[in-house]
């Protein structure tokens, strides 16, 4: 990665704390222990998939709002054209171009925050979305969905290669950063997805669109949502969305992919891996670095597939891994806010300094270009209390929505045997995180 990224993974006061990498851990795994003993004790109705229902907001003006999503649609499209054009046709350089601070900052940190606080409407004012709008529009001759949509496709396993993609050009290629890299990558991605809009419909090239699916899976933790049917905005408490669908086995696994790749984040930062990556430089280290990935995601993956075997022998049933899948939603959000927090508040700064002059060219289009970034907004300290929380948060939040659907599953004592599993796992996920991440 180049000089811009050097806060990308960055954990920025990780030694700040007043606690070791071993005591957070250990601190955050009996925490997760005493919460699971807790709700084991207290909690033996099902609650949440009622309360993802919400309240329907009655008074929510439709006028503005509906105005106020023709402005994002539009904005989003203006601005990924610049993005990508950029990228394509702008200064090669990282320390001018905008593209790689919109997409590493704005687009792979910034909008899974704001689906998180604003609810599901990525898929309204996405850019890929208005260019599916687009295709149905102008499609003649020949119907998009004539032919038959492969089985990979339409349950939405396609979507994983995108993400999957992403990780590997922001964790592991030896030249990520650089705009024409991003560049291409985005348009050979929106060329492949209206491929597949074109060849199968628009409803498969969504379920192909793998950071729409990604956003929508964490929007479901948004205390505001539709409401079946109609799709009008409710309000609910946060968290309690996540309970209202099951996950599909290919959202299970994208999002161990992306746990997987935060795993190998933290690992890259180690000594250990400084000693098995020394003296490979450019494709060597891309190569070394590919290995780790696959590497940690395999881990992350197995580990959550033997939990789910032996939940379904200690039920008796099938099916646990697609029905607990929503318990790793919050893990996930945990995990994205501990290791981008420092990224977003810093340098995400640039994103207004870089909009002024998108291509590098000497503009100055909104007075920004000659802005500094301020490296003092957050303390370190701040930065290492926020990691620690959000980790611990997300992995309580996955045990509440864990033991909440085991209830609602099964008679009460075949419901706590089914989460000593999964306890287990995340047990272990949260130690790990947070050595790699404090240590």
């Amino acid at each position: 990665m180049t000089g811009l990224f050097t806060l990308a993974h960055g954990v920025g006061g990780r030694t700040d704390l007043p606690l070791s990498a071993w005591q957070a851990g250990w601190s955050a795994a009996v925490a997760l222990v005493l919460s699971f003993a807790a709700l084991g004790l207290a909690w033996h109705q099902p609650r949440l998939r009622r309360a993802a229902d919400g309240r329907p907001l009655g008074w929510w003006p439709t006028f503005p709002v509906s105005l106020l999503g023709s402005v994002a649609r539009w904005a989003l499209a203006v601005g990924t054209v610049v993005v990508v054009t950029a990228g394509l046709v702008g200064v090669d350089d990282v320390a001018v171009n905008v593209a790689p601070v919109a997409v590493y900052v704005a687009f792979w940190v910034g909008v899974p925050l704001l689906v998180v606080l604003a609810g599901p409407w990525w898929s309204t004012v996405s850019p890929w979305g208005a260019l599916f709008r687009l295709v149905d529009r102008v499609r003649t001759g020949r119907q998009a969905g004539s032919w038959a949509v492969p089985a990979p496709v339409g349950d939405g396993w396609l979507a994983v290669i995108p993400v999957a993609a992403f990780l590997w050009l922001e964790l592991v290629y030896h030249d990520g950063a650089r705009p024409r890299v991003l560049g291409w990558a985005a348009f050979g991605y929106t060329l492949t997805l209206l491929g597949v809009a074109l060849r199968w419909g628009t409803g498969a090239a969504r379920c192909s669109e793998g950071f729409g699916v990604m956003f929508g899976l964490l929007a479901r933790l948004s205390p505001i949502g539709r409401a079946p049917g109609t799709g009008r905005p409710v309000l609910r408490l946060p968290l309690v969305g996540a309970s209202a669908d099951d996950l599909r086995p290919s959202e299970v696994t994208l999002l161990l992919v992306v746990l997987g790749g935060t795993a190998f984040d933290g690992v890259s930062r180690t000594r250990f891996w400084a000693d098995v990556s020394a003296g490979y430089v450019g494709w060597g280290g891309t190569g070394v670095g590919t290995l780790g990935l696959v590497w940690l995601v395999a881990v992350v993956g197995v580990a959550w597939h033997l939990a789910s075997r032996l939940g379904d022998r200690l039920t008796g049933g099938t099916g646990f891994s697609a029905r607990f899948g929503h318990s790793l939603l919050p893990i996930v959000l945990g995990y994205h806010v501990a290791h981008y927090f420092s990224l977003l508040v810093l340098e995400g700064q640039l994103f207004g300094i870089r909009a002024s002059d998108p291509y590098g060219r000497g503009w100055d289009l909104f007075g920004t270009a000659g802005d500094s970034v301020d490296w003092t907004r957050v303390s370190p300290g701040t930065v290492g209390w926020v990691q620690l929380g959000a980790i611990v948060v997300g992995h309580l939040g996955g045990v509440l929505l864990a033991h909440d659907r085991s209830i609602e599953s099964w008679r009460p004592s075949v419901a706590l045997r089914s989460q000593y599993p999964l306890l287990v796992v995340m047990v272990a996920y949260t130690v790990a995180g947070l050595v790699l991440m404090t240590g």
